[in-house]
């Protein structure tokens, strides 16, 4: 069985010049983009802005700026499901899983992901329990 092609980081450009046009989207050095640009949970949900940064050969990375502290449900004193509470950093696959690889577009895993976590983010906020499932590895700054 065939493996799909690798996606270059001009394609995930495009893509997400494309798909997510309403964002900015740029090439910070050629092997490297960032999209910044506000998502919502859902047409009744906040915005949030976002920044997807993806560097050839790595991981897309995804940080909510804005609001710069997400706040947090009565009882709870750090964010569920990511990378890092600070940087708010989300947690959107488990790399050991591969669930991402550089065969795959931004466009339809990561931002879809994203939204999805803003989506089970906003339902934490209210019920205090992440319902979003997944994998909760140990510590926080995980690769």
């Amino acid at each position: 069985m065939n493996k799909p092609p690798k996606l270059t980081i001009a394609q995930q450009f495009a893509g997400l010049k494309r798909d997510y046009g309403f964002g900015e989207t740029k090439m910070s050095t050629f092997s490297q983009i960032v999209w910044e640009g506000k998502l919502k949970s859902s047409p009744l949900g906040d915005e949030y802005l976002v920044r997807v940064t993806y560097k050839k050969g790595d991981s897309p990375k995804i940080y909510i700026l804005e609001p710069k502290e997400l706040k947090l449900p009565e009882g709870k004193n750090k964010l569920e499901h990511v990378y890092d509470h600070k940087k708010q950093k989300l947690c959107l696959f488990y790399p050991k899983a591969k669930e991402w690889n550089d065969t795959k577009t931004i466009t339809s895993t990561i931002m879809p992901w994203a939204i999805e976590w803003l989506y089970h983010y906003e339902l934490w906020l209210i019920t205090s329990e992440w319902l979003g499932g997944g994998i909760h590895p140990s510590g926080n700054n995980l690769k």
